[in-house]
């Protein structure tokens, strides 16, 4: 394993976030298929890129599916989950990835997880009024690759939901608080 620069992750794969741990050794194909994956995830998490489902088609296969049912359980596509993650950056004007902390990939299978900032500092978010405050949290996700068009064909999604939630002042519990059961 090694490690990019957010400059060499720029001028290989097009994505100026730095890579903390990635394979020493791509076979050309596997070199696209993650150059695609950190493509999208820069577009899905940019408050300005993302304008929705249409700013990432182009790196969807036809028919993919995308799975994250506690997180978002209306979202079955890439481009749908890209369409509802616009409307948290919206609450969230300067969210943002800030590194991938590794980035993995043999043969059509990309993994990697990533650590996000961003505050509520946008429009309200199901009902709570912008708070201010900022969280910091990690996520993974996983990508199978379409190997006939080279674009995403299935993705899981996981990350730490409650922990971002938290932070931002998005939990509203008994009392206001809310322990991890």
């Amino acid at each position: 394993m090694i490690s990019l620069s957010k400059e060499e992750t720029a001028s290989r794969f097009g994505v100026e976030k730095a890579i903390e741990h990635f394979p020493s050794h791509l076979t050309a194909q596997e070199e696209k298929y993650v150059k695609t994956v950190l493509q999208y995830m820069d577009t899905a998490y940019s408050p300005t890129r993302n304008t929705g489902g249409k700013s990432v088609a182009h790196l969807c296969a036809p028919s993919n599916v995308f799975e994250a049912r506690s997180t978002f359980p209306t979202a079955h596509t890439a481009e749908e989950y890209a369409e509802s993650h616009s409307h948290v950056m919206s609450a969230l004007k300067d969210l943002h990835i800030i590194s991938f902390q590794v980035v993995n990939v043999k043969e059509n299978l990309v993994s990697l997880r990533y650590e996000a900032t961003g505050s509520h500092i946008g429009e309200p978010h199901n009902g709570i009024e912008p708070t201010g405050k900022r969280g910091r949290w990690s996520g993974a996700g996983n990508f199978v690759m379409d190997e006939e068009t080279g674009l995403i064909g299935h993705w899981w999604k996981d990350w730490d939901k409650m922990q971002m939630w938290k932070q931002l002042g998005w939990v509203r519990g008994k009392d206001e608080e809310v322990e991890f059961v």
